[in-house]
């Protein structure tokens, strides 16, 4: 149970005592009656070691920014630590105030008035305000930033326009009303307006505007308005970020330090087994491979240690526009049923998967996959047909494209020429297979310019609409349907919630039978903590998982705590 120390009674005395020692320079460890108390004056648990061995080391890649209003594709972990959204999401998934203590809709759905707390202030003690979020929205749209998924807020108003520069900045549906009250007015009745800002990391506008897009990348100018501020950042070798003693939020962290260790995918587990990392809790793109799987199974402490769940994210292979083959359907269907994604669980996966019939994850909000099981079921010989169909006989004529990977594990990579084999067994077509770094993925993706991929997305919010909105038409794929784009728009904006589930249903079933993509599978994913993390992630939520949750946006890292088993 996490314990905040409050201005009251004899706590209070207990606070200002730990606060005083922060401020003033003290180092942190101090017992206070019966409580140790960090340096940003949070009470540490019974069972926590001192504040001295809060520090809980990870291992990642490495991004260019700490800063989601510049990117998310080429980020760096994590803008979580260093800014509070408006809102968060809880273990559940539920909406909670975070910078906005309260909020208010208008009668038409349209324009959403949050209201934050007082006091919150930058590191430099600067004072955050609607002005910064204001600001931070107009930095993601505006298309000098290059922001590399500003389509994810095309439902503000005016913003898709100013993105693409049809609009005027000052035309967004965004305004600072006072320093404590920011407007924003979407083009429709967006219900899920909280979910979406709840990955709107606000930055300083003193600082963005005066050093530009490096801001974020040293501690010189890295103002933090979150629980943790960045310490040192060094290349190519590590992170540190330490706790804010000016944060005046309402996430004061346990753990006093955080050291990110800079590796690649296939070095974690070996970190993880050497003691040099306290836990691997990524998933996105999976960084335990079946092998690390079947050796922690085997293994009682490692399985212990071990957390496996299924995970709300979806595989997919997306196709190129207008200028490529797949502009025919049939052949897009060819494609399709000649994956056998059956086949690729069993053998890559060994087990550690779903099949995926659909966009929508079983179990997530409006998903029902079942319906969709037949609709492009593997077969080969409908495939060779299409593909004749569409003036490529046994695959004569058909261009040579390759299979473009996004900075895949060796795992994907497997998937990936498992699918190759497949296409070149079933339709006689070539195929290659490139695993990308990952800008040049993302940017070569945001243009249109990739004739083939396999990507996954997962989960933002528990919304149907996170994952529905990727395929309208100027999305993040050029498949267009305005058949598509009408039902998703008006689930979208739908209030109710039977008739939005029954909408995006519909829309579902137009991207999986045209199709706009060829939907594999979604993961089971297995994390792996030491006995000694502890707090919110030893939680289990009420879809029944219990597991270290959204790990990429650093929810949960200030209820985590370092136990004193650690010796």
């Amino acid at each position: 149970m996490r314990q905040q120390v409050r201005h009251t009674g004899w706590l209070a005395a207990i606070v200002c005592l730990g606060v005083a020692c922060a401020t003033f320079g003290v180092s942190s460890g101090s017992i206070v009656g019966a409580a140790a108390v960090n340096a940003v004056g949070t009470s540490l648990p019974s069972d926590a070691a001192p504040p001295s061995g809060q520090v809980l080391t990870l291992l990642g890649r490495e991004g260019t920014y700490i800063d989601w209003s510049k990117t998310v594709q080429k980020s760096q972990w994590q803008p979580g630590l260093m800014s509070d959204p408006l809102v968060r999401q809880d273990i559940n998934a539920d909406i909670k105030p975070l910078a906005a203590e309260r909020w208010t809709i208008s009668p038409d759905g349209r324009t959403w008035t949050f209201f934050l707390r007082p006091g919150l202030q930058w590191s430099d003690g600067a004072p955050l305000t609607a002005q910064d979020f204001e600001y931070t929205i107009k930095r993601v749209a505006n298309p000098e930033t290059g922001h590399d998924v500003a389509w994810y807020f095309a439902s503000i108003k005016n913003f898709k326009d100013a993105n693409e520069g049809k609009a005027l900045l000052d035309r967004i549906g965004v305004i600072a009303v006072n320093a404590t009250t920011l407007q924003i007015t979407t083009n429709e009745p967006t219900p899920y307006l909280p979910m979406l800002i709840s990955d709107l990391y606000v930055v300083p506008q003193h600082i963005v505007s005066k050093v530009g897009d490096s801001w974020s990348t040293s501690p010189a100018t890295a103002v933090s308005a979150g629980p943790f501020k960045l310490a040192s950042w060094e290349r190519d070798r590590q992170l540190v970020f330490v706790a804010n003693p000016m944060y005046r939020g309402i996430r004061k962290p346990y753990l006093e330090r955080i050291v990110y260790k800079i590796g690649r995918d296939e070095t974690l587990f070996p970190a993880y087994l050497g003691g040099e990392i306290d836990a691997i809790p990524w998933i996105y793109e999976g960084s335990l491979s079946p092998s690390d799987v079947a050796k922690i199974q085997a293994d009682p402490k490692l399985k212990s240690e071990s957390y496996t769940w299924p995970y709300y994210q979806t595989w997919w292979i997306a196709f190129g526009g207008d200028q490529t083959a797949f502009k025919d359907p049939r052949v897009r269907r060819a494609f399709a049923m000649a994956v056998d994604r059956d086949a690729i669980i069993k053998s890559v996966w060994r087990g550690m998967a779903a099949p995926a019939y659909g966009m929508l994850p079983p179990g997530f909000h409006c998903a029902d996959p079942a319906r969709l099981k037949g609709a492009m079921a593997y077969n080969p010989e409908q495939a060779k047909r299409l593909l004749a169909e569409a003036g490529y006989p046994g695959g004569k004529g058909f261009p040579k494209y390759d299979l473009m990977l996004r900075a895949a594990s060796p795992t994907v990579q497997t998937a990936g020429e498992a699918i190759q084999a497949m296409i070149k067994q079933n339709l006689g077509v070539e195929m290659g297979v490139q695993n990308l770094e990952r800008k040049l993925f993302m940017d070569r993706l945001n243009k249109y310019e990739s004739p083939i991929v396999l990507i996954p997305w997962e989960y933002d919010y528990f919304d149907a609409s996170n994952f529905m909105n990727i395929y309208r038409s100027g999305g993040r794929h050029p498949w267009a349907n305005a058949d598509y784009d009408k039902l998703v728009n008006d689930a979208n904006s739908s209030m109710s919630e039977a008739q939005r589930c029954a909408t995006y249903r519909r829309a579902e079933d137009v991207l999986v039978r045209d199709p706009g993509a060829v939907f594999l599978w979604h993961p089971t994913v297995m994390q792996l903590w030491k006995p000694w993390v502890k707090g919110e992630i030893l939680k289990r939520n009420k879809l029944g998982i219990l597991g270290w949750q959204r790990p990429s946006k650093a929810d949960m890292l200030p209820y985590i705590y370092i136990s004193k088993d650690k010796k």
